[in-house]
């Protein structure tokens, strides 16, 4: 009878443990869920106005789910993802190109970032909004990738362990190879939605 009443009460313990842990969570989660997606609003912002400064706004723009999957199914594409598409514009309301954002598989975990395309088939520039690659190796892709795709042509880049000798030649990260081509194949798949879905 004793271990009965022993058992009963650890189980009511353990019930009101987990009942003032799982309201506890809850209570957390609705407190925070406001500002980590303010945050998120906010870096999503900053990634925009990185890649077409010009732009006195950005419009949601529909994305073209069919067009997207057709693009992702090349074998480069396995682990990439195009999240949204936004038209960036100038104060007059005329468009200057558009910001695809896309989430990539890392090494480490996934990349996600932006890529501004110019109407005029340029790559206007990338930006990084959430990387967690090897310290050291992998996180020098803001230093290192990032200023390789300005400015040059919207077509399908390569990585290469040597010296860039063309525009579509991307310099790897030393030792980081897997996040540099986790990071072009991203814009690869960009460019290749923008012309898919978005050119003319």
């Amino acid at each position: 009878m004793t271990d009965v009443k022993t058992m009963l009460k650890n189980a009511l313990i353990l019930f009101i443990i987990t009942l003032v842990a799982g309201v506890s969570l809850g209570f957390v989660y609705q407190v925070t869920k406001e500002p980590i997606a303010y945050q998120e609003e906010l870096a999503q912002i900053k990634a925009n106005q990185a890649v077409f400064p010009d732009a006195a706004d950005f419009e949601d723009v529909e994305l073209d789910t069919d067009k997207a999957a057709s693009v992702l199914s090349g074998a480069d594409y396995s682990k990439i993802e195009i999240n949204s598409v936004k038209k960036a514009v100038d104060g007059s309301g005329n468009g200057l190109g558009y910001v695809v954002q896309v989430t990539s598989g890392g090494y480490g975990d996934k990349i996600v970032f932006t890529v501004g395309i110019t109407n005029d088939s340029q790559v206007n520039g990338i930006s990084l909004i959430s990387i967690n690659e090897t310290p050291g190796l992998g996180m020098n892709a803001e230093k290192v990738l990032v200023p390789q795709f300005a400015g040059k042509p919207a077509a399908q880049f390569s990585v290469t362990k040597n010296a860039a000798s063309s525009d579509s030649k991307i310099e790897a990260i030393s030792g980081a190879t897997i996040t540099s081509k986790a990071v072009t194949f991203g814009v690869n798949a960009a460019v290749a939605y923008f012309q898919a879905a978005l050119n003319g």
